[in-house]
């Protein structure tokens, strides 16, 4: 399915047979997911500081994002909250990138990454939503 999107990306023109791009769209979209401790505390310091969301959501593209936050003025912000999988030496690995990179382009919505130890430096819940809020680039009136 990956491959597919890339040669979407690429407008190579490029397609598998329909009966093969449906199984591996569902392969793709089937895979399980769970969530964590750190992306629970994001998620609920995304609500706590009054942001419209919904969690774990099935974008077009097939891929399953965090966190889908909606501003009343019609724009969304995907949040992705990266744990320690998601990183090698505090660089993004290929499969983080791919997917940040495949979203934004599309699904056209711009993807924010939450990287776990910045997340972790943050001690209560004020400096959290301050985080978030700089983070996604909006204002506490949101």
């Amino acid at each position: 399915h990956q491959w597919q999107l890339w040669q979407q990306e690429l407008k190579s023109g490029i397609e598998l047979p329909r009966s093969l791009q449906e199984k591996c769209r569902n392969a793709f979209t089937s895979q399980g997911y769970s969530e964590s401790k750190l992306q629970n505390d994001v998620v609920g310091e995304l609500k706590a500081a009054g942001l419209d969301l919904d969690e774990e959501v099935l974008l077009g593209s097939g891929y399953r994002v965090d966190a889908l936050v909606k501003f009343s003025d019609g724009g969304k912000l995907v949040v992705e909250v990266d744990g320690p999988s998601h990183f090698i030496e505090r660089r993004p690995t290929g499969s983080t990138t791919l997917k940040h990179r495949q979203v934004g382009k599309l699904d056209r919505i711009e993807v924010v990454s939450v990287p776990h130890w910045e997340w972790k430096e943050l001690k209560n819940s004020e400096t959290k939503q301050h985080y978030l809020h700089e983070k996604l680039g909006c204002d506490k009136d949101h």
